[in-house]
């Protein structure tokens, strides 16, 4: 089981520059405090990190939908994990 991951909680208000001091090189799982007001700049920035890198963002919402991030959106933290593991197997595969 591949457990490489690191959760930021993304609490109400918070500026995008904090966040950015949060992401690190490993896969994110993201937790918004308050899930019927997500800012979308912020949804922009896990998008753009997704294109950057080789790791997996899942985030965790049960209100977002997403029709235009490459980032996976699921309803639980169990789900996220399940997906974050899923990627980096298929990342391990394509290694081969």
């Amino acid at each position: 089981m591949i457990n490489k991951f690191e959760k930021i909680l993304v609490k109400k208000n918070i500026l995008l520059g904090n966040i950015k001091k949060k992401v690190s090189k490993n896969n994110l799982i993201i937790e918004f405090e308050d899930d019927n007001n997500i800012n979308t700049e912020i949804l922009d920035f896990f998008n753009s990190q997704m294109k950057k890198s080789k790791k997996s963002i899942v985030i965790i919402s049960n209100t977002l939908k997403n029709d235009r991030y490459l980032f996976s959106v699921v309803p639980t933290f169990q789900e996220a994990k399940d997906i974050v593991e899923i990627e980096e197997i298929e990342r391990l595969i394509n290694e081969e």
